[in-house]
């Protein structure tokens, strides 16, 4: 069966938007240099594929000249090499992958059983760029890498998709710049830390998942630390406000 040629411009922003708006909640990062040149240039992914991927949420419906795609269809750059190779029932994917146009794989998608699938993503230069999996249509991890191949971001959701158990951010030599780490799940509990260049700790507290808001806020004693790793401040929250600060010089 003949397939349309799917839409193949790579679109601009954030290959995961969620991203984006996960690294929000972490610390301020603005200590760390990060050479632009380890980041992934997200124009050039090829993302239109996706929306026929029911298993991470794609609700279109890949036609041909009879109805549906069904069985494997490969689309080609204009010179001939394969950009994407995929297998279509119902014009929904089920497993595909898609190629730079010099043939270096730029992402590939299997599902692993009825409920979990997998979805990775490379760098121009080959490397790892991002993985994620899913639970249903949920991605429960997500790991996002520099072009060196260090690990820049990690985050694991609860199985309730609630709230999030791991959010961690590295700069390209692996060195923190901020962590979030479950330390109670009984009352959903976690201590989060931000960290200066030298790997020293820059702040450190206490955070609750709040059912009501749907969301992490800081409670108790949190303390700043200076590059020597003298504590200078102290900021106790109450309901996630600041409600006294001591000055600790």
């Amino acid at each position: 069966m003949r397939c349309e040629r799917a839409w193949l411009i790579a679109f601009s922003g954030l290959l995961f938007p969620v991203l984006q708006a996960q690294d929000e909640p972490l610390l301020a990062s603005d200590e760390f240099h990060i050479d632009e040149e380890q980041i992934a240039d997200a124009t050039l992914a090829i993302v239109a594929y996706d929306d026929y991927n029911p298993r991470i949420g794609g609700e279109a419906v890949r036609m041909g000249a009879n109805g549906p795609c069904i069985g494997w269809v490969e689309d080609h750059y204009p010179d001939g090499v394969l950009q994407h190779k995929g297998y279509y029932d119902d014009g929904r994917l089920v497993i595909y992958k898609n190629y730079y146009p010099d043939g270096t794989l730029e992402r590939e998608f299997r599902a692993i059983d009825d409920l979990r699938s997998v979805l990775r993503t490379y760098h121009t230069n080959g490397t790892l760029w991002t993985q994620a999996r899913y639970q249903k249509r949920m991605a429960v991890r997500y790991e996002e890498h520099y072009r060196n191949g260090q690990l820049r971001y990690a985050e694991e959701k609860h199985k309730s998709g609630d709230y999030y158990t791991r959010m961690d951010l590295f700069d390209p030599n692996g060195s923190p710049i901020s962590t979030l780490e479950l330390t109670d799940r009984k009352h959903v509990k976690f201590l989060q830390t931000e960290y200066h260049p030298n790997g020293r700790k820059r702040s450190q507290g206490e955070a609750m998942f709040d059912p009501s808001l749907h969301d992490v806020r800081r409670v108790g004693t949190w303390t700043t630390y200076d590059a020597d790793g003298h504590a200078v401040r102290e900021d106790h929250y109450v309901d996630g406000k600041v409600h006294e600060t001591v000055d600790l010089h």
